[in-house]
């Protein structure tokens, strides 16, 4: 195959992606493994509301078919069940159905695969009844499964907070939110349900039980507790995919606050590989809303670089979308949004890349 653009990944940041750039008319195709686009949006039941302008407050699994039905006038061709495997000698995608192998060959490519979860070692934790947080809200809100009867939520963060609430207002016990940390920082606690127990300076020191998992026990400020449980759901963050930027050949940057290893980039989301973007949360933890953005900000210099957008529309949508990323995420987690803008200074000096006019003007916004 052939095309101007090809986007790895169908979740939020690559349909809206797929949509900027189709929309100019632009021949785009998306890669994804999955039997239908919206990536884990598909079972989010919670409500986004700090959302680019552009979109309505509304719940994931309405925002999936938003992002997806958008495209289906427009020119982008849809390979689902299908994982890019490696790179040819030309510089071509090597693309695979499982059953067969064959290359796509892009002027462009933006890698939007999203980030994974990160679990949490503990004696016990293969124990049937232990899962992510993410893998508890498969099961309620894709697969119409109850995890369990009487939860215990390990680590606490917007995604583990949005969960709990979901297994609780579906009859779910919550026992209890375990926070290893000492203190939580302002988004965390302005988040906090108040009908959820939470327990700082805590871990599990280990879970037991014939089969599955029967009883907990938690250290608490130093002292052990004996928890009746039936289910621990693992919450302890997300971390950015990086197989496909190491199969293009991209270099990476070590951020915490945007989720530790990721590829480096620069102001509009084009990594060491020039013909290689990144977007959504494999370029960096982050709400919805930037997820949204980040994929438009590359969106917009790929029609740039196609010569759709000349230098001065796009200097102006670029500049445009990154104060939009400046509101939303300074209002979810302004440590990601500043994490973010130290990554592509760093990545700027290490290449002797000027930044442009327009970034210098969000510089000084922050």
């Amino acid at each position: 195959m052939e095309t101007d653009v090809l986007i790895i990944g169908a979740g939020p940041a690559g349909l809206n992606s797929a949509y900027e750039i189709a929309s100019n008319g632009v021949q785009t195709v998306i890669v994804d493994e999955s039997f239908f686009p919206g990536g884990q949006l598909k079972q989010q039941t919670q409500y986004f509301n700090n959302l680019p302008r552009q979109f309505e407050a509304q719940r994931g699994i309405t925002l999936a078919e938003t992002l997806a039905n958008r495209l289906h006038s427009l020119p982008v061709t849809m390979l689902h069940k299908h994982t890019m495997i490696g790179v040819y000698k030309d510089g071509s995608i090597g693309v695979s159905n499982g059953e067969s192998t064959f290359p796509i060959k892009a002027k462009k490519v933006i890698v939007t695969t999203g980030a994974a979860e990160e679990t949490c070692l503990f004696p016990g934790w293969t124990l049937p009844g232990v899962m992510t947080v993410g893998a508890a809200q498969i099961l309620m809100n894709r697969e119409r499964v109850l995890p369990g009867k009487n939860a215990i939520i390990l680590g606490c963060n917007s995604f583990s907070q949005e969960v709990a609430q979901q297994l609780k207002d579906c009859g779910v016990n919550i026992l209890g939110i375990i926070e290893k940390n000492t203190s939580l920082g302002r988004e965390s606690r302005e988040r906090l349900h108040s009908d959820i127990p939470l327990l700082l300076n805590s871990y599990i020191t280990r879970a037991m039980g014939r089969g599955e998992v029967e009883k907990v026990f938690i250290n608490h400020n130093g002292s052990e507790q004996e928890w009746r449980a039936d289910l621990i759901c693992i919450g302890n963050g997300l971390s950015p995919i990086l197989e496909p930027f190491e199969i293009l050949d991209c270099s990476f940057t070590n951020k915490e606050k945007l989720g530790g290893l990721l590829p480096g980039y620069d102001s509009n989301f084009k990594t060491e590989n020039s013909s290689v973007y990144v977007a959504g949360n494999a370029a960096g933890i982050t709400c919805m809303g930037g997820v949204l953005l980040t994929a438009e900000i590359a969106a917009a210099d790929v029609l740039r670089h196609l010569g759709v957008l000349n230098r001065e529309d796009a200097a102006r949508q670029t500049t445009y979308l990154w104060k939009e990323l400046l509101r939303i995420e300074t209002q979810t987690d302004s440590e990601v949004f500043y994490a973010r803008v130290a990554s592509i200074q760093e990545f700027h000096e290490k290449n002797n890349i000027p930044l442009p006019t327009s970034f210098h003007a969000i510089l000084e916004e922050c």
